[in-house]
């Protein structure tokens, strides 16, 4: 027995896929529109799953980035400051060398100091320099300071003699970096061990004082205040070469810290491109179909809305 089908059944029929061919559209043309294959949970809850996980791992690796970028410009700018400190001394054995020169006058040896002097004063604005606004030879207090941790500090003596002694007032700890989970650098020593012990302030003031003396009543003391002044600027050099070196390497480990992330980086992003990008010509393949489809289902529902029980009385 045939079973009838009443006109709002079959109106019915032509809104609901009308609505999900419009749906669909909707829900292509948003794809499209983002380049994202869904926009709800519901959509692909797997997928969804696995995007959190890579965009999470994206978020750590652009922390842990920024973290040894941080660490590379401060240990840029110490590298730096540890090969100007390498000169200034190497500059200070020279002018030490003219100074013990027999054939020199009193003039020439206040010169000399006045030099040396200059590479003093060189040497305390290096040890109060900053990066990002952070003293670098602070250890673990970078910031705080008046001047800087460094400060030349003059007393006058009872016989007119001057006491000039450099004084470090900045963080007894080291400085560190952190750039990987429960992995640190360290970017900064405290002062006392990246500068004060090396020996570069006493020993330059000692030969300043040495060649400013001109000690003409008594030579041979002189000439030996001068050689232990070159025997300690020896000692300094060393020191500061092997603190230098110390930098050059925590460097290269952080270039091959960041090379080692650029690649996880880039791995993790191209899974998560397969897991939630769009095939954009199969979206685009999609919609003119389902426009076909949906101008096909207007066409057709217009005819069934223009019949009704007058159109077969006659």
């Amino acid at each position: 027995m045939p079973i009838r089908i009443g006109l709002k059944t079959q109106y019915d029929r032509m809104l609901y896929h009308l609505n999900r061919l419009t749906t669909d559209l909707s829900d292509l043309q948003a794809q499209a529109a983002s380049g994202i294959k869904f926009d709800k949970p519901s959509d692909a809850p797997v997928d969804l799953v696995s995007t959190l996980k890579y965009r999470k791992a994206i978020e750590e690796i652009d922390r842990y980035q920024k973290s040894i970028q941080e660490a590379e410009s401060y240990l840029q700018a110490l590298d730096k400051s540890y090969e100007a400190l390498e000169n200034i001394v190497i500059r200070a054995k020279e002018l030490a060398l003219q100074g013990a020169n027999d054939t020199l006058n009193s003039q020439d040896r206040v010169a000399i100091s006045e030099e040396i002097w200059n590479l003093l004063e060189e040497v305390i604005s290096i040890a109060n320099s900053k990066q990002n606004g952070r003293y670098i030879f602070a250890g673990n207090k970078p910031i705080g300071y008046e001047n800087g941790p460094f400060e030349m500090e003059k007393t006058p003596l009872p016989n007119g003699d001057i006491l000039i002694k450099i004084s470090y007032l900045g963080g007894k700890e080291d400085l560190y970096q952190g750039y990987s989970f429960n992995q640190k650098v360290l970017v900064g020593k405290n002062g006392e061990e990246a500068l004060q012990k090396s020996g570069i302030f006493e020993t330059l003031v000692n030969l300043y004082r040495t060649l400013r003396n001109n000690n003409e009543a008594d030579t041979v003391k002189e000439t030996k205040d001068i050689d232990n002044a070159l025997e300690n600027l020896n000692k300094t050099l060393l020191y500061l070469t092997k603190e230098h070196a110390d930098i050059g390497a925590k460097l290269n480990h952080m270039e091959l810290k960041k090379n080692l992330y650029e690649d996880l980086k880039m791995s993790i992003q191209e899974n998560l491109s397969k897991t939630q990008d769009v095939d954009l010509l199969k979206v685009a393949s999609e919609i003119k179909s389902k426009e076909t489809a949906y101008q096909a289902a207007l066409a057709a529902s217009a005819k069934v809305m223009q019949m009704s029980l007058v159109n077969f009385l006659s």
